[in-house]
C-alpha cells in the first residue's frame, strides 16, 4: 500500500462536528466509504491553492472540511496554520492540541509525525497569544441569575465572572436577566488585541417599578338644601294638605246641610229676611270655611313649590360667595353671603 493510499484510508472522520466547532474534531464511528475518502482528497487539494491564491475563507472551509473526513495529523496542521492565518487563535490552538490525541497508526508516515511535532510546537506558540476578556456585571437583584452570551455563543453559568479567552478583534457581548415580558438586557462591544486583557462593564437595568394605582378623584362636594328653602317646603305643603283636607270636609258637610234645608223648607220659610233658620246659618258658615280652607291650602301649595325650586341643588360653599332667597310675612328677599 502506498503514502497516499495509507493517508487516504484514514481521511473520512467527523466532517458534521468539526464543521459546527471545528475545534472539536471527532473520529466518525464508522469505516470511511470510497466516497469519502476520494471527496476528502479532493477537499484537502483544493484548500491549500485556495491558500495560496489568497482566499483564506475559502481555504478554511475547504480544509475544515477534509480534517473531518481525514482526521489526521496532516489535515490537522494545515487548518491550525490557516485558522491563524485568519485570527482564530483559539480555534487554532485547540486543533493544535487535538493533533495529539490521534491514535498513532501501525503505519504512520513521516509526514504525519512530523505533522504532530509542529502541532505541539504551533501549540505553545499561541497560548501566550490569545487574549482574555473580563465582563463585569452590576445592577443585579438579590439572587438573579443572569446570562451571558459572547459573540451570539452562551457562556456556561458557572463560568460567570471567570476571565473567557477569545479571539483578537471586536466581540459582542450581550447579557439577560428574566424571561419573556419582565427580561431586563445590557449589552456592550469591545476590540480586544493580541496577547492582551479586556475588560467590559455592563450594567443591568433596574427592574420596572411596580404600577401604583392612582388615588381616587374626590368625591363631589355634597349638594345642601338651604334651611330656609327647607322650612318653606315641609311648612308650604304641610299647609296645603290641611287646608285641602278642612276644606273638604267642611265642603262635604255644608253641601250636606243645603241637601237638608232643600227639603225641609221654601225659600220663604227659610230666607234670612223672614228670620230663616239655624241650619241655613249652618250651612252657610261651614260653606265659607271651606272656602278659606282651601285658599289657605292653596297659599301654602304655591309656597311648598317656591321652597321646592329654591332648594333643589344649592352646593355647599366652603369658601366664597354664597345667595339663598328668603319669605317672610308680608315680605321677601335674598339672604347673601360674601
Amino acid at each position: 500500500m502506498t503514502s497516499s493510499s495509507r493517508l487516504a484510508l484514514v481521511f473520512p472522520l467527523a466532517l458534521a462536528v468539526v464543521a459546527l466547532a471545528p475545534a472539536r474534531a471527532l473520529a466518525q464511528a464508522h469505516p470511511p466509504t470510497a466516497q469519502e475518502l476520494e471527496t476528502a482528497r479532493a477537499l484537502y487539494k483544493e484548500g491549500k491553492e485556495l491558500r495560496a491564491q489568497g482566499n483564506l475563507r475559502g481555504a478554511l472551509e475547504k480544509l475544515q472540511a477534509a480534517h473531518a473526513l481525514g482526521n489526521t495529523p496532516v489535515t490537522g496542521i494545515e487548518l491550525a496554520r490557516t485558522y491563524v492565518m485568519v485570527t482564530k487563535l483559539v480555534e487554532a490552538r485547540e486543533v493544535s492540541l487535538y493533533i495529539a490525541r490521534i491514535p498513532v497508526a501501525g503505519d504512520e508516515t513521516e509526514k504525519s509525525v512530523e505533522a504532530r511535532t509542529e502541532a505541539a510546537k504551533l501549540a505553545e506558540e499561541l497560548r501566550p497569544r490569545i487574549p482574555t476578556l473580563k465582563v463585569i456585571i452590576h445592577g443585579l437583584q438579590a439572587r438573579e441569575m443572569p446570562h451571558l452570551a459572547i459573540d451570539g455563543a452562551s457562556v456556561p453559568d458557572a463560568a460567570l465572572g471567570q476571565l473567557q479567552k477569545v479571539d483578537p478583534g471586536r466581540h459582542a457581548i450581550s447579557l439577560h436577566v428574566g424571561d419573556g415580558a419582565a427580561v431586563r438586557e445590557a449589552n456592550a462591544e469591545i476590540e480586544v488585541v493580541e496577547g492582551e486583557a479586556g475588560e467590559v462593564t455592563l450594567t443591568v437595568p433596574p427592574p420596572p417599578a411596580a404600577a401604583v394605582a392612582p388615588p381616587p378623584a374626590p368625591a363631589p362636594a355634597p349638594a345642601r338644601v338651604s334651611p330656609t328653602s327647607d322650612l318653606l317646603t315641609k311648612l308650604g305643603f304641610g299647609i296645603a294638605v290641611t287646608g285641602g283636607v278642612v276644606g273638604s270636609l267642611t265642603g262635604l258637610i255644608a253641601m250636606n246641610k243645603k241637601a237638608q234645608l232643600a227639603t225641609a223648607c221654601n225659600v220663604k220659610n227659610c230666607s234670612p229676611q223672614y228670620g230663616g233658620t239655624a241650619d241655613l246659618d249652618a250651612a252657610r258658615a261651614w260653606a265659607n270655611v271651606s272656602t278659606v280652607a282651601f285658599a289657605i291650602g292653596g297659599a301654602g301649595l304655591v309656597v311648598g313649590i317656591i321652597g321646592l325650586a329654591t332648594g333643589k341643588s344649592e352646593p355647599v360653599h366652603r369658601d366664597g360667595a354664597s345667595l339663598s332667597p328668603w319669605i317672610g310675612v308680608g315680605a321677601a328677599g335674598l339672604h347673601g353671603r360674601f
